[in-house]
């Protein structure tokens, strides 16, 4: 060790010591936030105190007050062993025997705690704790010293401590024997249409072109990676021929354009690729020093780092990875460098150049705590600044002018930049010719093992797969990526082409009877251009997109009745649906389109059986006001402004005799419009068009007749007595309550707006919303009136909804308008069955989520889905 590295050693500062540990994804104790963690906890401080610095911590106070500088996690440690390394080997193991023990539950055993050591023989622990103390002495850059590990419960162990020995050691400095052999195991994944397909499709287990042992999932038989197994060779450009053959060997076995080749450290999530080099050399601390230094550092300084920083965290990734094979040993560090001929061939020479003149060839930055830092976090800028010297000592070498014409590739590309992505085919970056054939896997669904255990699915069996309407035969496959989320389902391109689903859409699954169904499919039916609509359909699609529910949005004129699917609209564009498990119908009359709605309406309900969240019968009956005051009359009659059919003139007269201002509407009359106000003053009777926006005074009623009957011509009105409601700010004061039906079929008030207006018939240009909150403060500033007000405009809405669904059947949301009275008594207005969702109007952004999650629940229990738990 040079003089500054052992004057500054990081087993002086402990934290550093299990900070570096951690980075090298060598199981050890825990560092822990004291202002988050749970407690107990140990404390401890900088320094070696024999022991004497560790404290258990019970209390965040207590981790504050009493001067600690770092904090450990406190385990339960079952048994702890000292074992001696001296480089590469560990030569003498000890165990901690009990004699006077005092705070048995402190992680370490010390000699200040009532500790002492007995040697025990190197057979008795495995093979993997001794290597786990091995690479612990390793990263911390020490030639020689003491390594404790601790036994869990679990029968796992962790590193625990590690302290310097004070007898020096040098490993004896032996020149490399030359010629020795190279050979290596490179990975490298398929992908068919850019989604992963496993390699064992076209390759066997063994072989020289072969597969990894890592299946997809246990005893699936599936095997994701492909591997090339070349033979060795004393050169490492023969080395390249044998693998530059493999490579058009394996290509040839995959005579399919639209399957890639791909390379790198992790060409799909979870899947690390690595690219290990064999030397039949023995293995040596120097030899694998300068590896890291000198081989594994230049190349992570042209990787991809968002992905290469992730292998590193591997148990084959990472500073100082090898295994002792019979020939010598293997080097695990390197990510697949099979990308292009140029890389492999540069990485080959640069290997035997290293391992030819390590001896040569210094460390000393390696195990530089920010060095280290840095290769595990990606930072190229930080590493490249190590480039000139690690360049110079290589151009130093007697063996660089042996191979600089291939080496010149790889020193330019970390200098200037590499060409190739780590997602190009590799199969094109070494010119290989591929067939203009595309490979067909055939309708697959992959499905997760604890999902197939749910519904008692095998692997391999044919199932009848239901999306929405549409249904097509399949193979269960497993889920590559399960380790990732347990709950997601993968269909092929062929398979989702024939249930017309988007590519980047996880359903959920459900399964009864041999049919599993995707879903659920929520199909939105309005007419184009959607409008003020349009953020509404927007969020909805979001929510269902995180509740793996698949949202469209589409008109009539969208459906292809004969090939049963829908050109619909969703937050990735206009592509083609399968018909939906269930409708949300948002479809307002108007504009120039000649559609029958109804007729479409009844073939969609009756003919292909999907369900409605508000059935076509519910719009009937709101979109009919005087059959909604007969049905609510009957047991709310108290809450309702007096009402009748206007079906002759009496029937102004009387009402206008009764209230001296009357509205009259059309039965079928949405968003105010088409209605009048009449009033009877001293001066006369005034009459005021809301959609002409003007007052017209009559001096006899038979004036008012004579502008009417034109109207009633076209249309049935009704004539419903003023309601003088109450103001706020001098405005009018409606409330809106939305209702809902949740998943367990129960109705809720998910929440109230105050909507305002100046004039007496609220419209859409005058209206503004407010938080009702807001103004029940105002209007009733003792807490317990306005939670008397709050819980009757609840009652009175679910009393309503309960009486409409007793009448025609269940239905899944409602708006009901309320007001209250000059009298403070709540009338009901008006109940409308496609309410907008005025919550982001208010910024009442949580409500209007939860109103999404609930429309998306109840849509999910009318396509058959089980009640979910959150």
């Amino acid at each position: 060790m040079d003089p500054m590295r052992e004057r500054f050693c990081m087993l002086s500062d402990k934290e550093l010591m299990l900070q570096t540990l951690n980075l090298n994804n060598v199981p050890s104790v825990e560092l822990v936030d004291p202002k988050t963690c749970a407690y107990p906890i140990i404390g401890r401080k900088y320094g070696h105190h024999v022991g004497k610095d560790i404290f258990i911590i019970n209390t965040q106070d207590q981790a504050m007050d009493e001067g600690y500088d770092y904090f450990t996690k406190l385990y339960v440690i079952e048994k702890e062993y000292r074992l001696e390394v001296q480089a590469l080997n560990v030569k003498r193991i000890q165990i901690a025997v009990g004699q006077q023990v005092i705070f048995n539950e402190v992680p370490i055993r010390t000699e200040a705690f009532g500790w002492s050591w007995e040697f025990i023989d190197s057979t008795s622990i495995p093979t993997d704790w001794l290597n786990i103390a091995i690479r612990a002495l390793y990263v911390t850059g020490l030639t020689n010293g003491f390594v404790k590990i601790g036994m869990l419960a679990s029968g796992s162990v962790i590193v625990t401590d590690i302290n310097s020995s004070e007898i020096p050691y040098s490993e004896p400095d032996i020149t490399p024997k030359l010629p020795f052999t190279m050979g290596a195991d490179i990975e490298f994944m398929l992908s068919c249409d850019d989604e992963l397909l496993p390699a064992s499709t076209f390759f066997p287990i063994k072989g020289a072109i072969g597969c990894d042992e890592r299946q997809i999932e246990q005893d699936s038989g599936e095997y994701a990676l492909a591997e090339l197994r070349p033979e060795q060779a004393e050169s490492p450009l023969e080395l390249f021929g044998n693998i530059k053959k493999l490579i058009l060997e394996s290509s040839e076995k995959v005579p399919y354009e639209n399957i890639q080749f791909h390379a790198g450290s992790m060409p799909f999530s979870g899947y690390q690729c690595g690219g290990h080099i064999h030397f039949g050399m023995p293995h040596s601390l120097s030899l694998l020093r300068a590896l890291d230094h000198y081989l594994a550092i230049p190349a992570a300084m042209i990787e991809d780092p968002r992905t290469a920083k992730i292998r590193r965290r591997t148990k084959h990734g990472g500073l100082g990875r090898y295994r002792v094979k019979e020939y010598g040993f293997e080097y695990l560090s390197l990510s697949s460098w099979i990308i292009d001929p140029k890389l492999t061939i540069s990485i080959l020479c640069l290997a035997r150049l290293v391992a030819a003149h390590h001896h040569e060839l210094k460390s000393e930055f390696v195990f530089h705590p920010l060095v280290q830092r840095a290769y595990y976090q990606g930072n190229q800028i930080f590493l490249k600044q190590l480039w000139g010297d690690i360049k110079a000592r290589l151009m130093k070498t007697s063996s660089y002018s042996q191979y600089e014409s291939e080496l010149s590739f790889l020193f330019e590309v970390i200098e200037k930049g590499y060409p190739y992505s780590e997602a190009s085919d590799i199969r094109r970056n070494w010119e290989m010719t591929i067939p203009k054939k595309s490979y067909d896997r055939g309708h697959i669904i992959q499905i997760p093992k604890k999902t197939r255990l749910k519904y008692n699915l095998k692997e391999g069996q044919s199932a009848t797969i239901c999306a929405g309407k549409a249904i097509s035969p399949a193979i269960i496959h497993a889920y590559p990526f399960s380790f990732r989320n347990s709950n997601m389902v993968h269909l092929s391109k062929s398979l989702r082409e024939k249930l017309s689903l988007p590519k980047d859409w996880c359903p959920k699954l459900s399964s009864t009877n041999g049919v599993i169904t995707l879903g659920p499919i929520v199909g939105i039916l309005a007419t184009r251009p959607f409008e003020r609509q349009t953020t509404y359909f927007q969020h909805l699609c979001r929510l269902a997109n995180e509740k793996q529910m698949l949202v469209y949005v589409f008109e009539p004129q969208d459906i292809d009745w004969d090939q049963k699917v829908i050109k619909g609209t969703s937050l990735q564009g206009d592509e083609l649906f399968p018909f939906p498990a269930v409708i949300y119908d948002r479809y307002f009359l108007g504009g120039e389109k000649n559609v029958d709605i109804d007729e479409v309406r009844t073939k969609l309900q009756s003919v292909y059986k999907i369900p409605f969240i508000n059935p076509p019968i519910l719009f009937h009956l709101t979109g009919n006001k005087w059959e909604t005051h007969q049905l609510l009359a009957r047991e709310h009659k108290k809450y309702l402004p007096d009402s009748r059919l206007l079906e002759h003139p009496n029937d102004i007269t009387e009402m206008l005799d009764s209230y001296g201002e009357i509205f009259l509407k059309p039965l079928g009359g949405a968003l105010s419009k088409g209605v009048i106000r009449v009033i009877r003053r001293p001066t006369g009777i005034f009459w005021l068009d809301f959609n002409q926006k003007t007052f017209h005074q009559l001096n006899y009623i038979e004036e008012l007749f004579t502008l009417l009957s034109p109207l009633l011509k076209n249309n049935p009105y009704l004539v419903q007595e003023g309601i003088q409601r109450k103001k706020y700010n001098g405005k009018n004061l409606e409330i809106r309550v939305y209702m809902q039906k949740t998943q367990k079929q129960i109705w809720y008030r998910t929440g109230m707006v105050a909507r305002l207006t100046n004039e007496d018939v609220l419209t859409e240009a005058s209206e503004t919303n407010m938080r009702l909150s807001k103004v029940l403060n105002n209007l009733y500033p003792d807490p317990t009136d306005r939670r008397n007000v709050t819980n009757q405009l609840e009652k009175i809405s679910r009393n309503i909804v309960t009486t409409i669904e007793e009448k025609i059947g269940a239905f899944g949301e409602l708006a009901v308008d309320l007001c209250i009275d000059q009298y403070n008594s709540v009338k009901l207005l008006e109940i409308n069955a496609k309410p907008d969702n005025l919550f982001s109007q208010i910024k009442a952004y949580k409500l209007r989520t939860l109103a999404g999650i609930r429309l998306l629940n109840y849509a999910a229990l009318l396509a058959g889905y089980e009640e979910e738990n959150k």
